[in-house]
């Protein structure tokens, strides 16, 4: 390629990425670009990181990224970014739907009201703009067509927007396959979908969190089969869940939160009450991050809202306060510290209260707890020896059972969900995969490399 001064280009910024201006300077090897906004001077570009641009091609918009007359990574980028400032968010790559989170549900032609041109068109949609509706009307017709189960992948960095496409999907998958059929049966259809829309609240209570990108960021993966009949009607769901980041039911990064759960069962008084809960700054766990309040799941109303949605999906009152009971007791027992006592430890006498409570809520025997808190048991050569725990070993033991308890417990939840949704009458599904948030931060944990691996294999 011959780079000329003065030309017109796309140059790769190391802040910006690629940022339309001028070559300045080109000795055959090596270039200075400067932004045409005004922008810094970029030096030693090589010839990849320059792409010659034409006028005409600047103002190019199409709805689908494969028809631009030049396809290069700083093309698309402009054609996304115009498109974001116009308030169009959904650009299809082909098969493939990019979906820029616009943080603003109020964009007039994305509103429930366009729905209904979306429903009439045939089984591929061709006359409307690109949308998590059409991705899930064309998959939905090649299920019926294809007589095949089909699925819907939706990955993305954490606050992309990856929770909200997913109920989009849903609620136009429940609204489609109602269209057609007896009263009796669309509104059978539609009860499902309300089903679903009621075991939200309880799954991201236990399994959403604030993060420094998103106030409620999924913190486990999620697969729905989205099933229905031969006749294509919605008939139930089953829901599997992936990897919950354990570590943050344990603790939080800075300007982060631990789950939603905890928060809500310190913002109630009844459960402050059962739970001999007190003022959540006395609490390690949830005081890791330094940020105790958040957009969502934060208040009293949001704590009895979840609760009243855990009665609607089949829960009995005395299962939800078992649920609330291992979030309370987790509290107190996150709070024991442990002192160093010869080759072993003991739990510090200052703490003893936080084990008492906890302990009290779990209804675990005392004694029996505080001998396993602080020893392990192995088999070495066929006799099974008893090993004290040095402090920091017993910290690690404590840490593990609380992530393994709440680990279950929301498994639990999940299942219960399943028994409310679940239902097999024979026809196909449609597979609906919410993975988790990739992220990149500065120190990135075992778990956060499990998450990024996944994205990226997937992808």
């Amino acid at each position: 390629m011959s780079l000329e001064v003065g030309e017109l280009c796309y140059f790769l910024c190391p802040k910006r990425s690629w940022t339309l201006g001028y070559i300045e300077k080109w000795d055959g090897k090596l270039g200075t670009c400067k932004a045409k906004d005004g922008g810094d001077a970029v030096a030693k570009l090589k010839e990849p990181d320059i792409m010659i641009m034409r006028e005409e091609l600047l103002d190019e918009n199409v709805n689908d990224l494969l028809h631009l007359t030049l396809l290069h990574d700083s093309t698309i980028l402009n054609v996304l970014k115009r498109r974001y400032m116009q308030d169009i968010i959904y650009t299809n790559i082909g098969a493939i739907v990019v979906a820029l989170n616009p943080f603003n549900f109020k964009i007039p032609h994305y509103m429930d009201a366009k729905m209904p041109d979306y429903l009439v068109e045939g089984d591929r949609i061709e006359k409307n703009l690109p949308h998590s509706w059409a991705v899930a009307h064309n998959t939905y017709w090649e299920m019926m067509n294809d007589q095949y189960n089909q699925c819907i992948l939706v990955s993305g960095e954490s606050g992309a927007g990856k929770t909200e496409a997913s109920k989009i999907v849903m609620k136009y998958l429940a609204a489609l396959s109602c269209r057609e059929g007896t009263d009796e049966q669309k509104a059978a259809a539609q009860g499902v979908g309300t089903k679903i829309n009621k075991a939200s609240p309880p799954l991201e209570s236990f399994g959403n969190a604030k993060t420094s990108r998103n106030d409620n960021s999924s913190r486990f993966g999620k697969f729905m089969k989205v099933k229905f009949s031969m006749q294509g009607f919605l008939v139930g769901a089953h829901i599997t869940k992936y990897l919950l980041e354990k570590s943050r039911i344990v603790t939080a990064s800075p300007g982060e939160r631990v789950y939603h759960s905890f928060y809500l069962v310190l913002r109630s008084g009844r459960s402050c009450a059962s739970y001999s809960l007190g003022d959540q700054k006395e609490f390690r766990s949830v005081s890791a991050g330094k940020t105790w309040d958040n957009k969502e799941f934060n208040s009293e109303p949001e704590f009895d809202e979840v609760w009243e949605a855990m009665g609607a999906i089949g829960m009995s009152p005395e299962e939800t306060e078992g649920i609330w009971g291992v979030v309370g007791g987790a509290l107190h027992m996150l709070n024991i510290d442990f002192d160093p006592d010869g080759e072993g430890s003991i739990v510090s006498p200052k703490t003893m209260p936080a084990l008492d409570h906890g302990l009290a809520i779990f209804k675990v025997d005392a004694a029996m707890a505080k001998k396993e808190l602080v020893s392990t048991e192995m088999d070495i050569g066929g006799q099974r020896i008893t090993k004290l725990l040095a402090p920091v070993k017993a910290i690690d033991g404590r840490d593990a059972w609380i992530k393994a308890l709440y680990d279950c417990a929301f498994g639990w939840l999940v299942e219960k969900c399943n028994a409310m949704l679940d239902r097999d009458e024979g026809g196909f599904w449609i597979g609906l995969l919410d993975i988790f948030g990739f992220e990149d931060f500065e120190l990135n944990s075992f778990e956060q490399l499990c998450i990024n691996l996944a994205n990226e294999t997937l992808q």
